[in-house]
């Protein structure tokens, strides 16, 4: 997958290949809820959604990727936008200490699906779906509710618990 990234203090953007390292302590939490706070607007203003904000890296090097969602897709431009504006406002309030990378990028086809948002973006497609059984279900999303996904099978409509969901993942249709 290929990310729009900004270095602070960096004069161009650069492109490159991402690798996670998880950091977890409860400094990260509180550090991603502030980033949430101060992004989302951000990102809403370029008609887009932020799916998920992610860090990684060591204290004194973050990655801070911003996972972004537009229906008709998400393109470099819109990228390139939302990373500079971002970069511009963390530089002014400047909550992540020392150097950091911000990289933009959309979810991916690849992403689980966990929460109603993620269903909500996947409503009418069809999804690969691995039950905790072991059993590997592909079926059109019709509905979802807080404790079951419905979808259409060849068969008709089966209702799947989403405690027994294991991965659940878009499928790509040519």
């Amino acid at each position: 997958m290929v990310y729009f990234l900004r270095i602070k203090w960096a004069v161009k953007p650069a492109f490159c290949l991402g690798r996670d390292f998880a950091i977890s302590n409860g400094s990260q939490t509180d550090l991603k809820d502030r980033l949430i706070e101060l992004l989302e607007p951000v990102v809403l203003d370029h008609g887009a959604i932020l799916v998920d904000l992610e860090l990684s890296g060591s204290a004194n090097k973050q990655t801070a990727r911003l996972l972004v969602h537009v229906d008709t897709g998400v393109t470099l431009d819109l990228c390139q936008a939302i990373s500079r504006e971002a970069a511009d406002l963390l530089d002014i309030e400047n909550p992540i200490p020392g150097r950091y990378r911000l990289e933009v990028t959309s979810p991916g086809l690849d992403r689980p699906l966990q929460t109603d948002q993620d269903f909500n973006r996947a409503y009418s497609r069809t999804l690969k779906i691995v039950l905790s059984t072991g059993e590997t279900v592909y079926g059109r999303l019709q509905g979802w509710k807080d404790d079951r996904i419905i979808l259409e099978l060849v068969a008709g409509a089966e209702e799947i618990d989403r405690q027994k969901i294991v991965k659940a993942t878009v499928e790509p249709e040519l």
